[in-house]
């Protein structure tokens, strides 16, 4: 896998966190690159690993939603139904599958908070150059807001 996206060093996801190493590269660049070009650069650099973790916001709301709904359903079929056993195993299923889906949402959890993390020391970094982009905005994971 290759280390840069461009001209800037790719986020490290696993292990120590790079922002720093990111930081000192965009530095690097703005000062042999026009403002726009450095802007660019920035903006490929952000959009790659906003669009990461928009969709582990995203892939975790919509497996809560399921998740919900599935174990809804599961209680109402049990309730409808008069098969003892047919609910037993259904509840065992529906317990299976939980814990399939909170090792799933745990690993979206720990690569939102380390996307999240790298672009709010990013932006420090950008500001303490003087570069302020509008545009470099950090999602929450409730999927609506950013900061």
């Amino acid at each position: 896998m290759e280390v840069t996206a461009g001209p800037l060093p790719r986020l490290k996801m696993e292990g120590p966190e790079n922002a720093d190493e990111v930081v000192a590269a965009i530095s690097t660049y703005k000062a042999s690159h026009t403002p726009q070009q450095t802007e660019s650069a920035v903006h490929i650099w952000y959009d790659r690993y906003d669009e990461i973790l928009g969709a582990a916001i995203q892939e975790n709301l919509q497996t809560r939603v399921l998740r919900d709904a599935n174990s809804s359903n599961g209680y109402e079929l049990c309730q409808e139904s008069q098969d003892y056993r047919q609910c037993q195993n259904r509840q065992m299923a529906e317990q299976r599958g939980a814990r399939s889906d909170q090792v799933q949402m745990m690993k979206n959890n720990n690569l939102e908070v380390r996307i999240q993390h790298a672009f709010m020391k990013v932006r420090n970094g950008l500001i303490q150059n003087n570069l302020r982009y509008e545009w470099f905005k950090v999602r929450t994971t409730n999927g609506i807001d950013t900061f």
